[in-house]
């Protein structure tokens, strides 16, 4: 067995992880990546020229670090991601370690019961096709209310802006992240004296039924947005603007 610790994978190891990456999604049925765009802490464990399980860290604050791991479906239980966890706790023994995990992913949610774990929270990954067939419940109960108004701009790093004015004082805001075939809704509040009155059901139902009447080749096929488990309202409002839950991570604390 070889360890590897580096915090630059040059393309060799950067396309063995990606091989791992997509083998560990075919088998367990879920959307894992690894993080190799954060400045991270890779320890990777090869047999011969085979990678075999890979763990890759990145500090969230100082004495946080989030991890991301996998092994492969016929290496597992043998010990491999064990040793690699070994690695980082004894560099990093006053850490605390935090790692999601796919709900629907067995296997990764016995490795957590076996390392005794402790389960934190979860988050819920949600997305709406745009346009839909019918109009969400949302919009529907929104439809007459005409002292809303929405007003976008693009910032300095390519996002939307939307704010959202009722008889022209702001409100609440929102913001897209658009890619190449989809759009990542985040940020969306109402500001906080404003709240329980109706406005974040009334906001989103306007800001839906704006992007939804742009021309095809100016709005993405998919919106999709994360949202914490423990929000429920949150969760409620997003279900019947029309969004629905693609898949759940719970995060863990080592």
């Amino acid at each position: 067995m070889n360890l590897i610790r580096t915090n630059t994978p040059d393309a060799r190891l950067t396309k063995d992880l990606r091989l791992l990456q997509e083998t560990c999604n075919k088998y367990d049925h879920i959307s894992f990546s690894f993080p190799l765009e954060e400045e991270c802490i890779c320890c990777l464990l090869y047999e011969n020229e085979r990678l075999l399980s890979a763990l890759i860290a990145f500090f969230t604050d100082s004495d946080t670090m989030e991890c991301y791991g996998c092994t492969l479906p016929g290496e597992r239980q043998k010990g491999h991601f064990t040793s690699l966890l070994k690695e980082l706790v004894n560099d990093y023994p006053d850490c605390d370690f935090l790692f999601p995990v796919y709900e629907n992913c067995g296997d990764g949610i016995k490795t957590m019961q076996a390392m005794e774990a402790s389960f934190c929270y979860t988050e819920h990954f949600m997305e709406r096709s745009i346009p839909v067939s019918a109009k969400s419940g949302l919009e529907e109960e929104n439809e007459e209310r005409n002292d809303l108004t929405i007003s976008s701009h693009k910032n300095s790093d390519g996002q939307i802006c939307y704010e959202f004015f009722k008889d022209k004082e702001a409100v609440g805001m929102c913001s897209l992240d658009i890619q190449e075939k989809s759009a990542y809704l985040y940020g969306f509040e109402i500001s906080k004296p404003l709240r329980g009155q109706g406005l974040g059901t009334a906001c989103l139902g306007l800001f839906l039924k704006t992007y939804t009447s742009l021309p095809a080749d100016k709005r993405t096929k998919t919106i999709y947005l994360q949202v914490s488990g423990d929000n429920l309202p949150a969760v409620a409002l997003y279900k019947k603007a029309g969004f629905k839950i693609r898949e759940s991570l719970s995060y863990y604390l080592y």
